[in-house]
């Protein structure tokens, strides 16, 4: 099994290959269609599934071309599918100075509509639908914030978890959450399923020893945001 980050200006997806078949872990902006789709060429590969870890723009953008592309389908947990419909005017929830920052451009404008194929529930066998692994609920960025954990270990958070500037790969609550304890929840939750290889949806790769650091102080009731 092998993965492939395809990165647009601001986000990461990840594409999963094993054998001749292709799974996306999110779908970042529309800009990163030719890029999955040479990948594909070049790997002779077809893809199966596009897994959503949740609504926001900068993780579906690519969603629809790529399936009109392809014929996969896409999925997101049924908490999240109907803002995914719904489009429009992004709302967050700043939860840090990075946060704040970025919110006035992150809810400037409108999001397109997407229609998913496909609504999970909190766990779902990804082998069902042609991926891999299996998806978990990691709620409080939004409510139905999903994590993917491959059969490899890996596990990947989308925005459940983001990834420091100053100190590359330190794990960091997320920028926004609509729900801080329960997102402080899904930290530990995070930690106890992680086998080393964890990563987010923005800058790439976060040391699991920061994840558990971060899990460590919410267990202590030290960890808010």
């Amino acid at each position: 099994m092998d993965i492939y980050p395809v990165r647009d200006a601001i986000s990461t997806a990840y594409l999963v290959v094993s054998d001749d078949t292709a799974m996306l872990v999110d779908a970042a902006s529309e800009s990163i269609t030719p890029k999955v789709l040479a990948k594909l060429d070049e790997l002779k590969v077809k893809l199966q599934l596009i897994v959503l870890t949740h609504y926001h723009y900068d993780h579906v953008g690519a969603a629809d071309a790529l399936r009109k592309a392809t014929g996969a389908p896409v999925a997101i947990h049924q908490l999240d599918a109907d803002n995914l419909r719904r489009g429009g005017r992004l709302a967050v929830t700043p939860k840090s100075l990075r946060g704040r920052f970025l919110a006035p451009f992150v809810t400037r404008g409108d999001r397109p509509s997407v229609t998913p194929d496909l609504e999970f529930g909190d766990s779902e066998d990804l082998q069902q639908y042609g991926g891999f692994g299996h998806t978990f609920l990691t709620p409080g960025h939004t409510a139905g914030s999903q994590s993917v954990i491959l059969p490899n270990g890996t596990i990947m958070v989308g925005d459940a978890l983001t990834e420091a500037i100053v100190r590359p790969h330190r794990a960091l609550p997320p920028m926004f959450a609509d729900d801080s304890e329960t997102s402080i929840r899904s930290v530990v939750a995070l930690a106890e399923a992680s086998h080393g290889d964890v990563r987010v949806a923005h800058n790439g790769r976060v040391k699991e020893s920061t994840l558990q650091d971060l899990a460590s102080r919410a267990r202590q009731g030290s960890l808010r945001y």
